[in-house]
């Protein structure tokens, strides 16, 4: 049976370095190797079920976990898994791909009806690594650059990256009849501009799931697909739905991955280390609303979208924390983006009212954090919401006034002209 938590202290005379000894003997080898994934002929067959069988899934009930887990579900519904270096914040996993010669960061594989359809494989980005010497990133991108060349039996083609990039994008596609491949990495050592290393990562597809996320340009999503997102149920839920998970995992990456789920919703590419860097978030303590507010207003000119604050922190705390919308507008707000499809960012003081579910116990349960309203219930006085903490968390409820009371900040974030 595998324990990743602390060892409990069962003498007082124990001196901490042997208790320290203890738990690094306690805990397990963490490892898994992704090669698997450049298997295209193998790896599109896969469903949920098949990828479980070669990949070990981590449990809930960790009394029950008798195998070392290598991923977990980030939805419920199992169209995304993901493998994390950071999965436990007291053991790291060893990801390595092309023969363990490279470490990887992080891996996303999603499920298209069914079927793993693509994936999204981070072998290094700033936020998570630490800076890298230019020479050691060029050896590592040539290496990744070589062996996918095998794997495709393809030449590279440099590709015409969308205009809606955080930072400047360099990618290179190989295509082949049984998948695509696109790496991509940041453009550095541009005077002014950047001048070091921020990420590299491949993004791998179905030949028939090529999609905008591959790097294709795109028209963006459109008014009336929004509405087709638009649900209600019997029971008097509007909820806006096909919201995409993200798990901002052991950082404090609120931000960050909500604005990478409201993108990837809107159709344009962005990941949450990306965006990180853009909006100038710390991986530690996350951001102050504040922070928070300053950050989102860089990102309209970057992506083309426009950014409006509904509730604005500045005039909350100039006004003696007196909000300039009142109860029944901030309703209102809600529902006048939510019929519309759009989702909101929502900056809100932690744990100070009852929620459904109640916050996990293991995780962040106070302070600043950014959620997403994607809906309400008037027969019930809810607001809808979602977390980007992962499965379990695609929608969840707040009483309306409870919500009220705990918003410091609620903003709007659509391509130009909705």
């Amino acid at each position: 049976m595998l324990r990743l938590a602390s060892i409990l202290c069962v003498s007082f005379v124990a001196c901490l370095p042997c208790l320290a000894q203890a738990q690094e003997r306690r805990l397990p080898e963490l490892s898994a190797n992704l090669d698997a994934l450049l298997n295209f002929a193998e790896l599109w067959q896969w469903g949920p079920e098949s990828f479980e069988k070669n990949y070990v899934l981590k449990l809930e009930d960790q009394e029950k976990q008798q195998k070392a887990p290598q991923f977990e579900w980030v939805s419920a519904s199992k169209d995304r898994a993901r493998f994390s270096r950071h999965m436990f914040s007291n053991a790291e996993t060893n990801l390595t791909m092309f023969g363990g010669s490279i470490k990887v960061e992080e891996a996303i594989l999603e499920f298209v009806n069914g079927k793993a359809a693509r994936a999204t494989i981070s072998f290094y980005n700033r936020g998570d690594s630490g800076d890298i010497e230019v020479k050691e990133f060029d050896r590592i991108f040539k290496v990744i650059g070589q062996n996918l060349g095998q794997v495709t039996k393809a030449a590279p083609k440099k590709q015409l990256m969308s205009a809606n990039a955080a930072l400047p994008v360099t990618g290179w596609m190989w295509s082949a009849p049984t998948g695509i491949a696109l790496l991509e990495y940041n453009e550095y050592n541009t005077p002014g501009k950047v001048t070091k290393p921020e990420f590299l990562r491949l993004k791998l597809a179905a030949p028939n799931q090529a999609d905008w996320s591959m790097g294709k340009l795109a028209v963006g999503v459109q008014r009336m697909e929004l509405l087709q997102r638009v649900k209600k149920t019997a029971e008097g839920d509007v909820y806006i739905s096909g919201v995409p998970m993200v798990d901002q995992g052991q950082k404090g990456y609120c931000v960050a991955a909500s604005c990478q789920r409201l993108f990837e919703y809107m159709r344009i590419p962005c990941d949450q280390h990306e965006m990180a860097k853009l909006v100038s978030v710390d991986a530690e303590s996350g951001a102050s609303i504040m922070v928070m507010q300053k950050s989102l207003a860089k990102i309209d000119s970057a992506f083309k979208v426009t950014f409006k604050p509904l509730v604005n922190p500045e005039l909350y705390y100039s006004a003696g924390r007196k909000r300039r919308v009142s109860e029944k507008e901030f309703l209102s707000l809600i529902k006048e983006n939510v019929e519309k499809g759009v989702p909101l960012l929502w900056g809100l003081s932690l744990g100070e009212k009852p929620e459904e579910p109640p916050l996990p116990g293991g995780g962040q349960v106070s302070g600043g954090h950014m959620r997403m309203v994607i809906g309400y219930n008037l027969a019930k006085n809810q607001v809808l919401f979602t977390d980007s903490w992962g499965a379990g968390h695609e929608l969840k409820r707040m009483a309306l006034l409870d919500a009220y009371d705990v918003t410091m900040g609620l903003y709007s974030m659509a391509p130009r002209g909705f």
